[in-house]
């Protein structure tokens, strides 16, 4: 499952969100950014989107952290912080069940 991080309506980039924390609401990926990455002010508010259904991701907080100037390389991450297990649950099923797998 792919999503569009987006800011003022503009994509910005496009992740896996491939981690996951159930427990804490948390799911993170690595980032591949647009041509518009960079190009919005900052601070920015982002937002995430189901890249298929065009369906918002209910959150509490996104971050996109840089760290590329730091590592020498294109290394681009993002967190977000989901409203509810209910909204966790629907777009990260795949991070609950390999959560509760270990208890098995």
């Amino acid at each position: 499952m792919t999503f569009e991080i987006r800011t003022e309506n503009q994509v910005i980039g496009i992740t896996e969100l491939e981690g996951g924390d159930p427990p804490m609401g948390f799911a993170f990926g690595k980032v591949e950014p647009t041509d518009l990455y960079g190009k919005c002010p900052a601070p920015a508010v982002y937002r995430i989107y189901d890249s298929k259904t065009g369906e918002e991701v209910a959150s509490e907080l996104v971050t996109v952290e840089d760290h590329s100037t730091i590592v020498g390389h294109q290394c681009i991450e993002v967190t977000i912080l989901i409203k509810s297990s209910k909204v966790y649950r629907k777009f990260f099923k795949h991070h609950v069940e390999a959560y509760e797998k270990k208890f098995k």
